[in-house]
């Protein structure tokens, strides 16, 4: 009988063994392999932001459905690649679109109550934004209904701004030969963060990722907040409805005609589409 049950042990502990290692091979081997995704999106922006453009001022209150109405071009994408923990995130934004503006040109800074002008303008905005981060997977968690991981995030954020502002009214403006204004402004954040993903069904995700920047480095500050819950429609492509809120705080520190400052809030709902493979 002792036999039996030594004998017995051995054999259940030789199948726990190689099971174990085959579990191991398995999930090294699914580690080992690289992994892409591409991400076309439509993000439905509203803007509001406090703008400073050397002696001229306005701020911004601007619904999707206005900017939509008088976009030009919108060229967005997302793309990731990695293998085992690592992953390389990027996303590229190009927007130009145009939009009636009531601002303000101040001639005297230092008498601001008595030589601030209003007018009124059509104000285009040209933006070429450029993400590149690296994610490692810092914790996993599996359950009997979900698995969940949790990545750290560090890279930059490349901006680049184009403003121009011409009058829509003539007036006292036109004779200080200023109009059509326009200028340029590009500087880069380096960006910290995280993002946790959740399969909560089979079909199903939760994706969550926050990020902070600037720093005075670029920005004084940028805050960045994505959500989107995902459904996997076929096994290469998966549909994606989220939210996604971007806050700037930029100051580049000049003085005079040179002086830009914005201080914005992007905010709306995302809808895209991820091809895997």
């Amino acid at each position: 009988m002792r036999k039996t049950i030594i004998s017995l042990l051995l054999l259940l502990s030789s199948f726990y063994y190689l099971t174990a290692q085959e579990q191991s091979a398995e999930t090294k081997s699914i580690e080992d392999k690289w992994h892409f995704e591409l991400t076309p999106y439509f993000w439905a922006t509203s803007m509001y932001a406090n703008i400073e453009l050397g002696p001229i001022s306005f701020e911004s209150d601007t619904r999707f459905k206005d900017i939509f109405a008088n976009l030009e071009y919108a060229i967005p994408f997302h793309f990731e690649f990695g293998k085992g923990r690592w992953t390389v995130i990027t996303d590229f934004l190009y927007v130009e679109n145009q939009m009636n503006q009531e601002a303000q040109y101040t001639i005297f800074p230092k008498l601001p109550e008595k030589t601030t002008i209003d007018f009124s303008s059509v104000y285009t905005l040209t933006k070429l934004q450029w993400e590149a981060l690296g994610a490692y997977t810092v914790r996993t968690h599996n359950t009997k209904n979900a698995a969940c991981k949790i990545d750290a995030l560090l890279g930059v954020r490349f901006t680049r701004i184009e403003n121009n502002l011409e009058l829509t009214k003539q007036g006292v403006l036109d004779t200080l030969a200023v109009f059509p204004f326009s200028f340029t402004e590009q500087y880069v954040d380096p960006l910290i963060g995280a993002a946790y993903t959740a399969h909560i069904h089979k079909k199903w995700k939760f994706y969550l990722r926050a990020d902070i920047g600037g720093f005075s480095v670029g920005s004084k500050f940028t805050s960045n907040i994505i959500t989107n819950i995902s459904f996997q429609a076929v096994r290469f492509m998966d549909v994606n409805l989220g939210y996604r809120w971007l806050y700037t705080n930029y100051d580049n520190g000049k003085s005079g005609a040179e002086y830009y400052s914005n201080k914005s809030n992007e905010l709306g709902p995302i809808f895209s589409l991820t091809f895997k493979w």
